[in-house]
Formats: structure tokens, sequence, C-alpha cells
């Protein structure tokens, strides 16, 4: 009898330490698994510059349902990225109610590029003067994450805003330019505000003439912060869009 009284609480502790081991088991199984999903879902790459609307919106749709898609460049792609490049396409093709709905679906306060597909939408509704607004705030979105990223240091500030540069050509108006993939330069002048961008450029563009001339005899070949070549890069790009943009009359 005693020794019967013994053996439960044995197999009492043996059912308990087995129930505790198949939670471990399971939850480390679910755990694996959703790595390999997450790990699957990050092999989804696209490539915004060249998809097409159907891909786009596929892409958008599983964005929104919590898949996570990359570029190119292995980089996470966003859902504003995603909304701004559908917008994008979408009135290319002269679709421009399908675009406002996607527009429509994102915050528009916070990301520059869908600032600007909105300010193209409300161009196209005639509405000029929303249409400079828009920019104008989407200028100020860019500007903003370009001095975040560059951490108060004033020559990646200036080489982050030349890789930031559009193709556009003057004049920018906006009658004649494609309201899609502008800088914040662009923005800035398409907005009214000409005299900020030429004062951001006169501040910048002699600053890496100067450290580009003070790194002649420097053995590692940098330009303060930059590599030397980095610096000459930015400062080709940052002079030859002042030169297109301003001439010596608008100093």
């Amino acid at each position: 009898m005693i020794l019967k009284i013994a053996i439960v609480p044995v197999m009492l502790l043996s059912i308990l330490w087995r129930n505790r081991r198949e939670k471990r088991r399971r939850a480390d199984t679910a755990a694996e698994e959703q790595a390999a999903r997450n790990a699957s879902a990050r092999r989804e790459v696209i490539d915004l510059r060249s998809a097409d609307i159907a891909t786009l919106q596929a892409a958008l749709d599983s964005v929104t349902s919590g898949a996570c898609l990359v570029s190119l460049r292995n980089e996470a792609v966003t859902e504003p990225a995603l909304r701004s490049a559908l917008a994008t396409a979408l009135m290319d093709a002269d679709r421009f109610d399908d675009a406002a709905g996607v527009i429509g679906g994102a915050d528009q306060t916070c990301d520059p590029d869908v600032v600007i597909c909105a300010a193209r939408l409300e161009l196209c509704r005639g509405d000029e003067t929303e249409a400079i607004s828009r920019l104008s705030q989407a200028a100020d979105l860019k500007l903003a994450a370009l001095r975040r990223a560059s951490r108060g240091v004033r020559p990646h500030l200036a080489e982050l805003l030349a890789q930031s540069l559009s193709d556009a050509l003057p004049p920018l108006t906006l009658q004649n330019t494609r309201l899609s993939g502008l800088g914040p330069l662009d923005c800035l002048i398409l907005s009214g505000r000409e005299a900020e961008a030429l004062s951001l450029l006169e501040e910048l563009v002699p600053l890496l003439q100067r450290a580009i001339a003070e790194s002649a005899g420097d053995p590692e070949g940098r330009a303060g912060p930059l590599p030397r070549q980095a610096a000459e890069a930015a400062l080709s790009r940052l002079a030859a869009y002042r030169d297109r943009h301003f001439t010596p009359t608008d100093a």
C-alpha cells in the first residue's frame, strides 16, 4: 500500500515533465517555422523601378498582410514605398482615380514620396495651390531625413544631397515637370522656395571645394570625413545641378 502511494507522485512528476518537454518542443517548432517563413519572405525581391502595375499591386497586398519584401540591394521595401511606386505607375497610365485610392490608403504626413504623388494628383485635378503646398511639405520631409542621416556632419549632408538629385532638366515648372522621383532641391524649386535651394547649394559646394583642396596632402586620401573620390563626385553633381538650375544673375 505504501509503495503504491509513493508511486503516484512519481507518475505525476513524470507526466508534468513530459508535458513541459512537449510544450517546449512545440514552441521551438513554431519558432523555427516562423523563422523559415520570414526567411522565405525576405527572399522575395522586387525592383520598384521596373515592376508593372499588377506586380506592384500584388506586392502591396502582400506587405499589408505582413509579408516582408526586399529591394535589389536587399533593403526592406516599405508599404509607403510600394504605394508611391504603384500610384506613380497608375498615374503614368492615366489611371488617376485608381491612384487616388492607393494614395488615400497611406499616411500622407510622413512619407515624402507619397506626398509627391499626392501633389501630382492635386495638379491633375487642377488644384495648383494644393500641389505646391504638398511639394513644399515633401521638401521639408526629405531634407529632415537627410539631416538626420548625416548626423549633423555637413560634408555627409552634401554627399547625401548629391545622391538624392533627380535628372529633371530646367526649367523646373509644374507644367513641364513629371512629379515623380523628385529630390528635395527639386521640391524646393517647384514649391517656390528657390532661394532656399540656392542657399543650400552655395553653402555646400564651397564646403566640398575646401575639403578637397585641404586633402591634397592627406595620406589616406580623405577630404574631411569623406573619401576624396566621394567628395569629388558629390561636388561634381551639386555644382552641375547649381549651374543647370541657377544662372549667375540668380545669385
